[in-house]
């Protein structure tokens, strides 16, 4: 049964979203079971000591016993200069991001008993050349050499919105680290990106889509609408403009890149080909790969500026003694000498006062005194 295949690795879960050619016509898309629980699994990968790896919820079940073995994360680190290592080796990020893909394209086929006509996967949205190279790379290593790759906001969108005529959405993807907000607007091309801004209050994620539109000078109330997506709270109660949340947002986005990938009425820049009816897509959102591309020159980093931290204010005290550290310094070498010297010469006087008995001053021969008669002179016998 001819179908296609709409991947989205989130930082945490990973989902994935069928659409089936049905004859007349594709079909609705549906989510792929991919979790022990749910539709979606866990981002993650695991290598056992016998170099196997596990994916999505397995891996995480088995990364409790042994957490050095589990990896996560990964896809975001596309492009890094640092390697992730596990058990002494080293794995590209984009090869363990391939990996999940692979999964859920096995899950596919035995569902439906082959591989699927197209696969979209997304990527965040700030990404440059170099980092979807690398991983459009991986995955032709991995088989997929014509799946193709589209930004995150880009696929929400498609999962309700059909970019027609010169006009305004907002998307909102929330996850563990807040919300990054989008604006994009409709072209020859669909959907295009005009500015993203991250890091955002879920709380504040659609003030933030309508201080972006104001900004581009368009109205709220001009808006085609808002698509929520991840982990979305729930939808306030009035809105200038539509508001799209799905029963379990986390699909949205690979609800929108299987939509992207079963579409084939997108404009073809330069009109049809000759004899044939319906136009190819050839889109910025789906380009025609035939062959791995060159890798682009890896950009530049951003220069580093170390902030010094300030230390704390010292008290009055130590402020006089980080003044007068030479005086104070003297001073106690003065100190120290003239007690060294005061004790030296009170040891010296206690020596002194120890020393042998004078002599007696007369002597013991001298003859005793008779009665009545005169005594010699002192010191005389």
């Amino acid at each position: 049964m001819p179908y296609v295949l709409g991947i989205d690795i989130a930082s945490t879960r990973t989902t994935a979203a069928t659409c089936v050619n049905q004859g007349d016509g594709w079909g609705v898309p549906e989510p792929l079971w991919l979790g022990a629980r749910g539709p979606s699994a866990a981002s993650a990968v695991f290598l056992d000591e016998d170099g196997y790896l596990l994916t999505g919820d397995a891996a995480t079940e088995a990364g409790q016993s042994a957490p050095a073995r589990l990896l996560t994360g990964f896809h975001e680190r596309i492009g890094d200069d640092i390697p992730v290592i596990v058990g002494g080796e080293r794995f590209p990020a984009e090869s363990l991001s391939a990996v999940l893909v692979d999964a859920a394209a096995d899950q596919a086929g035995d569902r439906f008993g082959g591989k699927p006509q197209h696969i979209v996967l997304t990527h965040p949205v700030g990404w440059g050349s170099f980092r979807r190279d690398l991983l459009r790379r991986a995955l032709a290593e991995a088989g997929f050499p014509r799946a193709a790759l589209v930004p995150t906001p880009i696929a929400a969108l498609h999962a309700y919105l059909a970019p027609q005529g010169d006009v305004t959405a907002g998307v909102c993807e929330f996850g563990p680290d807040g919300a990054v907000v989008t604006i994009a607007t409709a072209g020859v091309n669909g959907w295009q990106p005009i500015k993203t801004v991250e890091g955002i209050d879920p709380a504040e994620a659609l003030g933030k889509v309508f201080e972006l539109a104001h900004g581009g000078g368009v109205p709220p109330r001009a808006m085609a609408g808002i698509v929520l997506c991840g982990e979305a709270p729930a939808v306030p109660g009035r809105t200038p403009c539509p508001v799209f949340a799905a029963s379990d947002p986390v699909l949205t986005v690979a609800t929108g890149a299987a939509n992207i990938a079963a579409r084939r009425d997108l404009p073809q820049p330069g009109g049809l080909r000759p004899g044939s009816a319906v136009a190819t897509v050839e889109t910025t959102l789906l380009p025609r790969v035939d062959a791995a591309p060159e890798l682009t020159e890896r950009p530049e980093r951003p220069p580093v500026d170390i902030t010094p931290f300030p230390l704390p204010e010292p008290t009055r005290t130590a402020k006089l003694l980080s003044r007068r550290k030479p005086l104070v310094a003297g001073a106690a070498v003065v100190v120290l000498a003239a007690s060294t010297l005061f004790l030296t010469l009170s040891t010296r006087e206690a020596t002194a006062d120890k020393g042998p008995e004078a002599p007696p001053t007369t002597s013991s021969t001298c003859a005793p005194v008779t009665p009545g008669a005169t005594p010699p002179p002192e010191g005389r016998c």
